[in-house]
């Protein structure tokens, strides 16, 4: 279910007002070897238990989703309990594997934002948002948020609450009757198909408590590995030995927010690498996936990147990177590899970022 091409696409046209993107379309299933987070729909199909820690959230998906390409979360937004009152939204959309198989293929051609935005265009016209699973702690008074449900909730006709956990609900909103335009009489089938099946996953609903993942975070003290870089050289963390400081930004290809801040923070490697400051990127979705791995490389060159990306090895993959909550995440490192201070997680300015690394120096004195 993952959207490897279409994904850049969308993040990018949809998610850019976003701080923070989750770390991928598909999270992590509880059997999946947590070092493969860029499977294919038939390699998915078999393992669909979905679990969200950070949204104390668990479900299982239909096996008439599972079953398509093109029948997945269009955004994950997670939000923080005792802070967000909406701390999960995940809405689900339809796209026949016809025309996912061929918007994919499209996409490896639009290079330009203007054939982007066609491309978005044409996927808009055939993606259908049928249902939203909603997670709200009632405890939380957050105005922006409860706007922001009523806004959502004001889309369907059902507002079913399906679970309860403590303070925590959980609803599935849907509507009776969906705008079919646009889609074939086949696809108008298959669709039919996949709405019955939200009956399925009212029932496999479960709320845990939510378990914040900055606690995880900041078990971790130091940076390992041994990879390569987006351009095929050996690295390991020695690289950080011949600097004061390192700012390590973990990005993804598929995080608007990541490309947005690309520009400001290759302005401050320029102006800090005299400063024995270094900046390394972390492609995190690239780990044994050479098609983002080239979406990478072409995301860097459009934003005229000069330092230096590697893709995760399985140490990264299964530490640090397994437990960050979302994309951007910049992290400071010393020059023995030892991560300094807490991890900042969203896009942020050339500002913001020089002021850190300021007060990062200040404690390494």
């Amino acid at each position: 279910m993952k959207k490897k091409l279409l994904s850049i696409i969308i993040a990018t046209l949809i998610c850019t007002s976003m701080a923070a993107c989750g770390k991928s379309t598909k999270p992590t299933t509880d059997n999946q070897n947590k070092s493969q987070q860029t499977e294919t729909q038939k390699e998915t199909a078999k393992d669909t238990h979905m679990k969200f820690d950070e949204m104390g959230l668990e479900y299982d998906i239909p096996e008439t989703w599972a079953e398509k390409k093109g029948v997945g979360p269009a955004c994950i937004a997670p939000g923080k309990p005792g802070v967000a009152y909406i701390i999960g939204e995940i809405p689900y959309e339809y796209l026949s594997d016809e025309f996912y198989d061929k918007i994919v293929e499209m996409s490896k051609t639009a290079k330009t934002e203007e054939e982007q935005k066609k491309l978005f265009e044409e996927y808009q016209s055939k993606a259908k948002d049928f249902c939203t699973i909603m997670v709200l702690d009632k405890n939380t008074d957050n105005v922006d948020d409860k706007k922001r449900k009523e806004e959502v909730f004001a889309k369907y006709t059902h507002k079913d609450k399906v679970a309860k956990k403590d303070n925590f609900e959980c609803y599935i909103l849907y509507n009776d009757k969906y705008d079919e335009s646009g889609l074939t009489d086949k696809e108008k089938k298959e669709f039919k198909e996949v709405y019955a099946a939200i009956k399925d996953l009212k029932k496999s609903i479960k709320l845990f408590k939510p378990v914040d993942p900055m606690e995880k975070v900041s078990n971790y003290k130091k940076l390992n590995f041994k990879t390569k870089t987006l351009d095929g050289k050996n690295i390991d963390n020695s690289v950080f030995n011949d600097n004061k400081l390192t700012m390590v930004n973990i990005w993804a290809t598929f995080c608007g927010p990541c490309k947005a801040e690309m520009p400001d923070i290759q302005e401050l490697y320029k102006e800090v690498k005299q400063e024995n400051i270094n900046v390394l990127g972390i492609v995190s979705d690239t780990f044994n996936d050479e098609e983002n791995q080239e979406l990478a490389k072409k995301i860097i060159k459009s934003k005229d990147v000069e330092f230096t990306n590697i893709i995760p090895d399985e140490s990264l993959m299964n530490g640090l990177l397994k437990d960050i909550p979302g994309v951007p995440t910049t992290v400071f490192v010393d020059n023995k590899g030892n991560i300094i201070g807490e991890p900042i997680v969203g896009g942020n300015n050339k500002e913001f970022y020089k002021n850190e690394i300021q007060n990062r120096l200040k404690t390494l004195k």
